[in-house]
């Protein structure tokens, strides 16, 4: 088998767009610890790189809030365009990876807050979406499933989402008897 390298983000401004990338296409804020767990996978930034860029993006990409007793960033609006404009800098697999991973962080630790599910979804360069979808057995507390869906434009992510976010109980009773 052949070993295929790992493309790794490096560049202190192309770790500071890929984070905007990551609260951008999620929609929400992300603290200092999910971001270094977010990127680490297969070691696309270095914890080191990471540390730098964060410490660099405050204030003019960024800003850092509390929220629920965490301390989060959140885009700012020049944040959100260098997301839009400058993302596709950055390698498509990287893009795709660090965002199902970031659903996957953001999802679990959501749970953790007693909520039963989670959906996020976020945009992809040619219109299509990705949702990531994280739903907690209400019996054990444990994660039951998580699915990511694919569709082909963002009306379709957002009516799923909406569905889904309208009755997560039913949407899980429904897995259930598909999965018997």
């Amino acid at each position: 088998m052949k070993n295929v390298p790992r493309i790794r983000v490096e560049d202190i401004q192309s770790i500071r767009i890929l984070v905007c990338h990551l609260i951008y296409s999620l929609g929400c804020p992300l603290k200092r610890e999910q971001l270094m767990e977010i990127t680490s996978l297969e070691q696309a930034v270095s914890y080191f790189d990471l540390a730098e860029a964060l410490d660099g993006i405050e204030e003019r990409l960024c800003t850092v809030e509390e929220l629920d007793g965490d301390l989060v960033y959140t885009n700012t609006k020049l944040g959100d365009t260098a997301a839009r404009e400058f993302g596709n800098i950055l390698p498509a697999s990287i893009r795709e990876k660090m965002f199902e991973e970031a659903v996957k962080v953001y999802t679990r630790d959501a749970m953790k807050k007693d909520k039963l599910f989670a959906v996020r979804y976020a945009e992809n360069e040619n219109g299509s979406c990705t949702i990531g979808i994280s739903i907690k057995d209400d019996i054990t507390g444990k994660q039951k499933y998580y699915l990511n869906i694919y569709t082909g434009d963002k009306d379709s992510a957002e009516k799923i989402k909406n569905k889904i976010k309208a009755d997560p109980a039913e949407f899980s009773r429904y897995l259930d008897k598909y999965f018997e």
